[in-house]
């Protein structure tokens, strides 16, 4: 019975395979089944053009397609021309444009729903259309379009009408980047252009794509620069402002190249624009230090706050014990990303409250229902003959604990306290949902800066290692000092009269 059953679900599984393979479409000679690009315009002009006949990969950098192409993982990529021109400027000269436009994409910047966006959408907009009558627009895209990403700089600006927070990605040059730590690009310089002109300095979070439209759209930050690409659903649910640029959609493909470069003269350009070009491994650097204090004080605040919880339900309170318990499997049952993203954009949702705070904030809940947890347990692994020896000696219920029971439930409990320390560094990797440069979200940005993956994530890889290594080395260290088994003489025999 068995046997026809797994061979039931495995005939329904190709059979749903088949039915959903793509067919495939020919364009200048050569077949397309897989086309990748990000749910937006692309998408649109990309089933407008091919209907059914193909199947759309969703990839939300242009690193990641850059990758899914090189490794055959996709056909080809459904992008606007101004990133393709980018690719090229940047060195990358097996892809080619394959046949025609598919369309045009429009870009914008985004603004809340809300009269302070509102009010600030009429005033960008104005400023747009003085700059277009004035023929600087056109000057600005003719400049930044034909590929160049020259260094950002650091515009001179007053705050005489205040500080905008800006959104952005910093990962579709040249439109927005990121270089050593500024802002650049062709959005970029328009908004230093009207911070500027009108009065306003700026200060910007890093975020993916969706994460800074939410941010916009819940009164955290005043403006989204992500070359967001404008389309009627999108503006349900934020306002745009006119249109800074348009661009073809074009079919982006692999091309024959001449002799490929030695695999040393390879691996030493892929380092140079990793590491070395424009400071990034600063950034690295700068995300692994954010990592390790997010980490740190995680552990520190949770520990304290799970020895708490282990007291104070030991206190025997009902209600409050009850509570414990739910908020207990509640967050265990909860994924971690999801629990970050409902304090960053619910919880303190409008408030000036960074990603780093309530990473840690976080990250210290759950680290302390897991203390919390594995006191529980490494507790009632101690014999109750421990505890009924202390009461009979004259100590209290929680000297007895305290001195006796915890002590031996720390040999129980450190093992696995050293293995959810390691998990707590490896599950920070996702704070870059909510603004924060940690080392995965640097990571990122590198990899959207050089469209090579290989690189950014071998030396990411390595300094998670390094990390790991760190704090195994570390609670090792403590474990031994907490031992009681390791105590000297004089340790043990301590207030004891010869």
């Amino acid at each position: 019975m068995a046997r026809k059953i797994i061979l039931l679900l495995l005939s329904l599984f190709l059979l749903t395979g088949l039915c959903c393979a793509a067919k495939g479409v020919t364009v200048d000679g050569q077949e397309i089944k897989r086309i990748g690009g990000w749910p937006a315009k692309s998408e649109e002009h990309v089933r407008a053009t091919f209907h059914d006949d193909i199947e759309y990969v969703y990839l939300m950098t242009i690193g990641d397609m850059m990758e899914a192409l090189r490794q055959g993982k996709i056909d080809a990529i459904a992008m606007s021309r101004v990133f393709f021109n980018a690719l090229r400027a940047e060195g990358e000269d097996g892809i080619a444009v394959l046949g025609g436009p598919l369309g045009q994409t429009n870009y914008a910047f985004v603004f809340a729903y809300s009269e302070h966006g509102d009010r600030l959408r009429e005033e960008f907009n104005t400023f747009l259309r003085t700059l277009k009558d004035s023929g600087a627009l056109d000057e600005m895209q003719g400049r930044w379009m034909n590929g160049e990403t020259p260094s950002a700089e650091e515009p001179n600006l007053s705050s005489e009408n205040g500080t905008l927070r800006i959104a952005t990605d910093g990962s579709c040059p040249p439109l927005i980047y990121l270089s050593d730590g500024k802002l650049g690009g062709f959005e970029a310089e328009l908004l230093q252009r009207f911070c500027k002109e009108r009065g306003y300095n700026y200060e910007f979070t890093v975020a993916g794509f969706e994460a800074n439209l939410a941010s916009v759209g819940n009164g955290q930050n005043d403006i989204g620069i992500n070359a967001a690409e404008y389309t009627p659903e999108r503006a349900e649910s934020f306002r745009f402002s006119d249109v800074t640029f348009t661009s073809d959609c074009v079919l982006v493909v692999r091309a024959k190249t001449g002799a490929e470069e030695g695999i040393w003269a390879t691996l030493k350009e892929k380092i140079d624009r990793a590491l070395i070009r424009e400071n990034r491994w600063k950034m690295m650097l700068s995300g692994m230090g954010l990592t390790l204090a997010i980490t740190v004080s995680s552990v520190v605040l949770g520990t304290i706050l799970g020895f708490g919880l282990c007291f104070a339900h030991r206190e025997g309170y009902p209600l409050l014990n009850r509570a414990l318990d739910f908020f207990s499997r509640f967050l265990a049952g909860m994924p971690v990303v999801v629990l970050l993203m409902v304090f960053y954009y619910i919880v303190f949702g409008g408030m000036n409250v960074g990603g780093v705070i309530v990473s840690v904030m976080v990250f210290s809940l759950l680290f302390s229902f897991s203390v919390f947890g594995l006191l529980q347990s490494g507790a009632a692994s101690v014999a109750k003959g421990q505890t009924e020896a202390a009461l009979a000696l004259g100590f209290s219920e929680r000297q007895a604990f305290r001195k006796f029971v915890l002590p031996q439930a720390i040999l129980t409990f450190f093992p696995a306290y050293k293995t959810e320390i390691v998990s707590l560094l490896k599950a920070t990797s996702i704070v870059g949902y909510i603004a924060v440069q940690d080392l995965t979200k640097v990571a990122d940005l590198i990899r959207a800066r050089t469209f090579d993956a290989f690189m950014p994530l071998i030396v990411i890889s390595v300094l998670y290692l390094i990390l790991t290594w760190l704090f195994q080395k570390i609670t090792n260290w403590m474990l031994t000092k907490l031992n009681p088994r390791n105590r000297t003489a004089d340790e043990i025999l301590r207030g004891v009269k010869p």
